[in-house]
């Protein structure tokens, strides 16, 4: 297993985290901790911790993803679960993230391309995010986006990408920097990249505009 090492802001996470990250221009920012454990974690993707809350996307029993959070205070030691899309513990229930007011996000944008039978979603604002891992089967090393990454070099993911999944959203992959060289459109996960021709190869990546390619 390569050793995974994010350099951002002189910040430095240690192999084995998680984390989900904003990138502007060049550099990426890490915004969150690790997420803890818990039974969500069979059923959810893409979460991660910011300011004592919990986020995830996570299915719920019709199969739609649904963007959830939870207050981590108010679980103690209880297990996480997911019901129906809802982040929950033993004795608190937590928010789908479409009803909070206020929140961050990006604009949802569509597209064509791979999309291991399944369609793209449409949506408004924070409907995009794609989580990357180093190995097959969505193993190893992990890193969720939300933004454009126009290099990955800096992330230590470039060329070592090996499956994807993706919560929400349709996203542009290429093989070099700066979204150049070939560019493949994802609209699903995708188990193993030997299998498109990406494995190892992605060096940037993005949403996507509505109609496919930029």
């Amino acid at each position: 297993m390569k050793k995974f090492v994010v350099a951002a802001a002189g910040l430095v996470m240690a192999a084995g985290g998680f984390a989900v990250f904003n990138v502007g221009a060049a550099e990426a920012q890490v915004q969150t901790r690790g997420a803890p454990r818990g039974s969500y974690a069979q059923s959810c993707t893409g979460s991660y911790v910011n300011q004592g809350r919990l986020y995830a996307d996570c299915r719920d029993r019709s199969g739609n993803v649904r963007e959830t959070s939870i207050e981590l205070a108010r679980c103690s030691s209880s297990d996480i679960g997911n019901d129906n899309g809802l982040l929950v513990c033993y004795n608190h229930r937590g928010d789908y993230e479409d009803n909070r007011p206020g929140r961050p996000g990006r604009p949802n944008r569509p597209g064509g391309g791979w999309d291991n039978n399944r369609p793209g979603q449409g949506g408004g604002w924070n409907q995009s995010s794609i989580t990357v891992y180093r190995d097959a089967n969505y193993r190893g090393q992990s890193m969720t986006f939300r933004e454009d990454v126009p290099n990955l070099r800096s992330l230590g993911m470039n060329d070592a990408i090996s499956s994807i999944r993706l919560s929400r959203g349709t996203w542009e992959v290429c093989e070099d920097a700066n979204y150049r060289g070939r560019c493949e459109i994802v609209r699903g996960d995708i188990r193993d990249l030997r299998n498109t021709g990406m494995n190892d190869k992605i060096s940037s990546l993005r949403p996507a505009r509505s109609g496919g390619r930029w």
